[in-house]
């Protein structure tokens, strides 16, 4: 039977519906950074620089969670990486988080991991990469300050720096010293088959599921 004397613009002119419309909804890619965030996933799709340093903070939690588990109870940690490269200071403070982590952490290079996303691919317990990611080393650069005493100083400081670099990089893939000098101050450039050639990655994904 139809009701008589019905408007349909009244049934949007409620209280309840006007407070509704005014509502905010939360921002779509804070939703999914938080939504990571419960699976252990850090996904790094931007230039590395200093708030890499609230992944390493998050690392550090779930250390904390992990402490009294045994290792089949552990929850890995993945860190999707897509970079062009960034600040080595903060990549160096993440790769020492890293490699203080009892959680294992597993990086996984998406469709590019170079200059400093390079370092912060090699750092990872098990290393992945997809049929068609590539990867850049480097030695960086750099800019002059202040007067000439200065400069000296700051000259003193990035040998120092690429000396650890070279350590560190020999240290976690099969690249040879000699190989090291000769191509560094170059652009070494690598397709996927490089990085499982030099082991900077472990072996490429060729199902999904190893992703999760």
């Amino acid at each position: 039977m139809p009701i008589k004397n019905f408007n349909i613009d009244t049934l949007y002119d409620t209280d309840e519906i006007k407070d509704l419309a005014k509502t905010t909804l939360p921002d779509y890619e804070l939703l999914e950074f938080y939504n990571n965030l419960s699976k252990r996933i850090i996904f790094w799709n931007t230039d590395i620089d200093e708030t890499l340093i609230d992944a390493s903070m998050q690392i550090i939690k779930w250390n904390l969670e992990d402490k009294n588990k045994e290792e089949s109870e552990k929850i890995p940690i993945r860190i999707f990486i897509n970079s062009d490269g960034g600040c080595v200071n903060s990549v160096l403070e993440m790769i020492s988080i890293i490699s203080l982590s009892k959680t294992k952490i597993i990086t996984v290079g998406l469709g590019k991991v170079y200059s400093s996303g390079f370092l912060l691919m090699c750092a990872g317990h098990e290393r992945l990469i997809l049929e068609h990611t590539s990867g850049l080393l480097h030695s960086g650069s750099t800019g002059t300050f202040g007067n000439t005493d200065k400069l000296l100083d700051y000259s003193d400081f990035t040998k120092g720096l690429e000396k650890r670099l070279k350590k560190y990089v020999l240290s976690k893939t099969s690249i040879t010293e000699e190989e090291y000098n000769k191509r560094y101050r170059e652009d070494w450039w690598f397709q996927s088959e490089d990085l499982i050639k030099y082991n900077v990655a472990d072996r490429i994904v060729e199902n999904i599921e190893e992703l999760f």
